[in-house]
């Protein structure tokens, strides 16, 4: 049996990966396991936006958030030219860019916690006493955890909600039971939730233990491990997610480099 390759998201990001991945030998399969909606706040986003006072940022951490703000930007493009942006890592950040808004966005893309140090760290030069937090419900409290310690105020607006779908699991159960190699990429900790949601029986902790997986960012590398996932492949937090993933199916048993 091939080598099964399972990305849990639809995305034309993933696009030359899935290729790459094939021309590997594997099986590919691509399922979205999450769906998002606009969230509580986000049908008065341009009007939260367009006052907001001198003093405060905005932050997120996740690209779905950057894309609501997108959606608002028409009315408030010219107010937020002059609010200090701040993004968890570049792919976040890359829905915005393209407007001319530049997020600024840490060295180190190392996760939440650490945008809430880069932000502290820049919050007297920018002038920033408080940072409005856009968000989905299930956004973890790392960020308005670390700032609020570090003596910033923040203000929430959910801007999506993320519910869970629920794709046939048949063709990964199989490949589990009969032992084929299974590498699954996850993109975020919520992914890793619905997942596992999705695994009958005693296969979630026989996935835990045998298969191999990869994330694209700290948070859900840690997200993983915390869950007792054994074998987290080739995480780098500086290098491309394509260029890790890569490298990791080259590396694994089944697959033709």
């Amino acid at each position: 049996m091939n080598p099964l390759f399972f990305l849990t998201r639809v995305d034309p990001m993933d696009d030359g990966l899935a290729f790459q991945a094939a021309a590997m030998d594997f099986t590919v399969v691509r399922e979205s396991l999450l769906e998002t909606e606009p969230g509580a706040d986000a049908r008065w986003l341009q009007d939260h936006l367009a006052g907001i006072p001198d003093g405060t940022g905005l932050a997120w951490t996740s690209r779905r958030a950057a894309e609501a703000l997108m959606d608002a930007l028409p009315r408030v493009r010219e107010r937020l030219s002059r609010v200090p942006l701040y993004a968890v890592g570049e792919e976040s950040a890359s829905p915005v860019r393209p407007s001319g808004l530049s997020p600024h966005v840490p060295p180190e893309p190392l996760g939440a916690a650490e945008l809430a140090r880069f932000i502290a760290g820049r919050a007297a030069q920018d002038g920033v006493r408080r940072v409005i937090f856009l968000h989905g419900n299930r956004s973890l409290p790392d960020l308005p955890n670390g700032l609020k310690e570090r003596g910033i105020d923040v203000e929430f607006l959910e801007v999506y909600r993320t519910r869970f779908l629920a794709p046939d699991f048949r063709g990964l159960e199989d490949a589990l039971r009969e032992g084929a190699t299974v590498i699954v990429a996850f993109f975020s900790p919520s992914g890793v939730e619905a997942f596992e949601r999705l695994l009958l029986g005693d296969s979630c902790a026989r996935f835990r233990a045998h298969a191999l997986v990869i994330a694209r960012g700290l948070t859900t590398a840690l997200e993983l491990r915390n869950r007792g996932y054994r074998k987290v492949l080739a995480f780098e937090p500086l290098a491309p997610f394509q260029h890790y993933a890569t490298r990791a199916l080259q590396a694994a048993p089944g697959g033709t480099p």
